[in-house]
């Protein structure tokens, strides 16, 4: 195999070749996750026009950390035979796009398997590879994804639904093509054969808000939606305020109950049959007094710093947090303990600042080696790894079928 372009050796995919191509954040998360975990990874964009991510100011510093960038025309026959030839070096290939849109424009699995036969393919798209024709085919957004898949209508407040924010269905489905292709990877190095993966991202919304699904599916009840960010079924779990500012919390476990009673007054209910000995859970609608323990929440909180509460909270057990705002994230001492946030060079020598490599693997942790490349930065260093001389990759430059930059 190619030997693959300098870089430093680290986490626990390095030696891994990944390609993928993807606009925006779906894909590319995927990519991210790889590249920080210690793969090369090689980011394909038109030479006609960038990714469109690259006009957000700051974003594409995180997002695209760590990679390589090859700009190529992957559609026309000399740029398709670049591509090809980089595919026989290839691990993994992530593409983004409409349904079998590669397929379509000849670029089949089995194309791809007749230059590599153990590369394995993730195909991430709205609605995946094969299905109804009105849907197969359309292009999808996080919005649209979380529409289709029955996550949207599950979050929001009661009068009013609303998407999850920001982009987690990008988010969702990029991790989830990067779990899947390193499944495949290790059937195809027992094997020797490769794996195609058909991601649709409704269904991976479909998975994510399956908790209350199950409900409808297996007796027709549908889960009401938030109200003011409280938990639509159980007491004291959600969003609370206190006296200077928010916190979450879940009332859960019978000593959590029987001493958080005693406290907003409501020790009296103890052992009725309403809330019988050994009550792990409060139930709003079941119970008779879920609205008098969410009144009696309320006003006890609300008479309380979030210290206090925390305090009290964490004598009885009780899981609570803060809701911090952005820019109390950088200084909490959990933060700063674990280094959550870091900062790096980019590839013109400012320094960015942002969420640090997730999770944190102990012998072989990932790492940021590089900003986010140029359009077109790596390009005459890609095609020359895999075999193309100086005057080659010009002859293509001037057909319009790759772009090179400095």
């Amino acid at each position: 195999m190619t030997a693959h372009l300098p870089m430093p050796e680290f986490g626990p995919l390095a030696g891994l070749r990944v390609v993928f191509s993807g606009i925006e954040i779906a894909g590319p998360f995927a990519g991210q996750m790889f590249a920080e975990w210690g793969a090369e990874v090689i980011w394909i964009e038109n030479v006609a026009w960038a990714d469109t991510i690259r006009v957000q100011p700051n974003y594409p510093q995180l997002s695209r950390r760590n990679l390589r960038a090859l700009s190529l025309n992957i559609f026309k026959d000399e740029g398709r035979e670049a591509f090809l030839k980089l595919m026989e070096t290839t691990d993994i290939f992530v593409e983004a796009s409409k349904g079998p849109a590669f397929a379509r424009r000849g670029i089949t699995d089995d194309v791809l398997w007749a230059r590599n036969p153990a590369l394995v393919i993730a195909h991430l798209s709205g609605f995946g590879q094969f299905g109804d024709p009105q849907y197969t085919n359309l292009p999808a957004y996080n919005t649209i994804a979380q529409a289709f898949s029955g996550y949207l209508i599950q979050n929001g407040d009661k009068d009013q639904p609303m998407p999850a924010f920001p982009y987690t269905a990008d988010y969702f489905s990029g991790m989830t093509a990067t779990t899947a292709a390193l499944a495949a990877l290790y059937k195809a190095k027992a094997t020797g054969k490769g794996e195609s993966i058909d991601i649709a991202m409704y269904e991976v919304m479909l998975r994510m808000g399956q908790y209350f699904m199950m409900d409808y599916f297996n007796g027709g009840e549908i889960c009401p939606r938030m109200t003011k960010g409280k938990d639509p079924y159980y007491a004291g779990c959600g969003l609370y305020t206190c006296k200077d500012g928010y916190i979450v919390m879940e009332l859960v476990g019978i000593t959590q109950i029987e001493e958080s009673f005693k406290d907003i007054g409501l020790a009296h209910l103890l052992g009725t049959p309403e809330v019988p000995q050994g009550t792990q859970l409060i139930h709003r609608v079941e119970c008779p007094y879920g609205p008098l323990v969410e009144e009696k929440l309320d006003a006890w909180l609300g008479a309380h710093t979030i210290e206090e509460v925390q305090n009290r909270f964490a004598e009885l057990n009780i899981a609570c947090a803060k809701v911090l705002t952005i820019p109390e994230l950088e200084h909490n001492p959990q933060y700063v303990a674990r280094e959550s946030i870091t900062q790096w060079q980019t590839i013109h020598g400012d320094t960015c600042r942002g969420p640090n490599v997730m999770p944190k693997f102990k012998n072989n942790p990932g790492q940021i080696w590089r900003g986010m490349p140029d359009h077109g930065m790596d390009t005459a260093a890609i095609l020359q790894n895999i075999g193309y001389s100086a005057a080659e990759i010009q002859a293509l430059v001037e057909k319009g079928l790759a772009k090179v930059t400095e």
